[in-house]
C-alpha cells in the first residue's frame, strides 16, 4: 500500500469512529452550501465524513484497490492534490 493511500484510509476510519461517538460532530464538519461563508473549513472536512458503515466500507474499498495504482502513476504529491481538488470540486 502506498503512503498517502494508507494515511487517507486511516484518517477516514478515525473520523468515522469519532463521528459515530461524538454527537454534533457531523453537523459541525458537514458541508452546507448556504453556510460556506460562516464555516469555510467544511469544504474540506466533509470529504472525511460518511453516512454509515456501508458508505465508508465501499469508499475505502475503492480507495484501497484503486488508490495505490493512481498514486504510483501520478506520484504522491499529485495524488494528494487530485484527492483534494476532486473533493473540493465536488463541494463546489
Amino acid at each position: 500500500m502506498t503512503p498517502w493511500v494508507r494515511r487517507l484510509l486511516v484518517a477516514n476510519i478515525i473520523v468515522f469512529f469519532v463521528q459515530s461517538t461524538i454527537s454534533g460532530f457531523t453537523e459541525t464538519f458537514m458541508f452546507v452550501p448556504r453556510y460556506i461563508l460562516f464555516r469555510p473549513w467544511t469544504i474540506v472536512t466533509y470529504m472525511f465524513l460518511h453516512a454509515g458503515f456501508t458508505h465508508i466500507l465501499f469508499n475505502m474499498i475503492g480507495l484501497f484497490f484503486f488508490g495505490p495504482r493512481v498514486e504510483a502513476r501520478l506520484g504522491s504529491r499529485r495524488f494528494v492534490q487530485l484527492y483534494f481538488v476532486s473533493g473540493i470540486s465536488g463541494a463546489l
